[in-house]
């Protein structure tokens, strides 16, 4: 997770071009005098290069082993997502970003809102009053407090020699929370019930867009909106609906809680490529590993347990 938000460097930067034929429009990355810029332009009735406008990249979202986006930070402290995007599958290719593939797409208008940068990046610094999405301060990664809350405390204690007890006490941890508390922890972020004109969630009127605390009810600070049963939609799949996913499936809904996300997935060691495509067997065995009655003549991946699809047989 600290891999999420990063500035740029020639480790994490990749080289290439890309002709978008819709808006025709091309798209080159650039490095310059140590600065990382993506270009733009179109070719003039003459041939040559018209319409040219080069914005510096600040900052990279995504770990890459799906994605990187670049990120321009202007002089009101604002971001930017910028059109081009780098994509892992096939080897690695540039395409468009979500919701720019389009003629009419936003181009260098669209803002990096607070519901972004909430799942992607720790928490930054913002204004006390300002409507618009301003970034006093921006950390790099996601950090401990997006799980385990503040640790000041926690760590004014320890370094003090105070009690076991007191410091632990100073801390939350995921594992001593209830089965409830400790999955809404993941569903903060990974909890898409929706997307396009309904939205998955709203923050609740009066709470800051980073006032979530860890162990509290996730209800009290954000709602979740879902589409009626029986029209249509059972079997959706949102880009972040893996704890939605899960809590359909018979897996889940046969353990009493004790299928969890961290039942197959650490949070302290996320598989990257190439290891992260040859961990299907790691995932199936966690599912199998909670011996809630499964009958092991019938058994699917994880990743088929999560889609919905009865392929997992229970005993009564």
């Amino acid at each position: 997770m600290a891999r999420s938000f990063y500035r740029p460097t020639p480790d994490n930067m990749n080289e290439g071009s890309y002709y978008h034929k819709p808006s025709d429009m091309h798209y080159e990355m650039v490095r310059r005098g140590g600065h990382y810029l993506q270009r733009q332009y179109q070719t003039g009735f003459d041939g040559k290069q018209a319409n040219v406008r080069e914005t510096e990249i600040d900052f990279v979202l995504g770990s890459g082993n799906h994605v990187r986006s670049y990120l321009h930070r202007t002089a009101k402290n604002t971001l930017i997502l910028l059109p081009l995007a780098w994509y892992a599958e096939r080897g690695g290719f540039w395409a468009m970003n979500p919701g720019f593939d389009r003629p009419d797409h936003q181009a260098l208008r669209r803002n990096v809102t607070y519901d972004c940068m909430f799942c992607h990046n720790a928490y930054p610094g913002i204004p006390a009053e300002d409507r618009d999405p301003v970034f006093s301060s921006i950390p790099e990664g996601i950090d401990c407090q997006q799980c385990h809350g503040n640790g000041d405390r926690h760590l004014s204690l320890a370094s003090k020699g105070a009690k076991v007890e007191e410091i632990r006490a100073a801390i939350v941890n995921p594992a001593r929370l209830t089965p409830e508390r400790q999955m809404e922890v993941c569903m903060q972020c990974h909890l898409e019930t929706t997307s396009s004109s309904l939205p998955a969630s709203i923050v609740r009127y009066g709470r800051g867009p980073f006032s979530y605390r860890p162990g509290e009810p996730l209800g009290d600070f954000m709602l979740h909106f879902d589409h009626a049963p029986g029209q249509g939609h059972e079997y959706k799949f949102e880009i972040t609906g893996s704890v939605y996913r899960l809590r359909k499936s018979q897996c889940f809904q046969k353990s009493n809680g004790a299928l969890k996300c961290t039942t197959c997935h650490d949070p302290h060691d996320t598989p990257r490529m190439p290891r992260l495509a040859g961990n299907v067997t790691h995932y199936r065995s966690g599912v199998l590993s909670m011996r809630v009655g499964i009958r092991r003549r019938r058994i699917a991946s994880a990743a088929t347990c999560r889609s919905g699809a009865p392929t997992m047989w229970f005993t009564p």
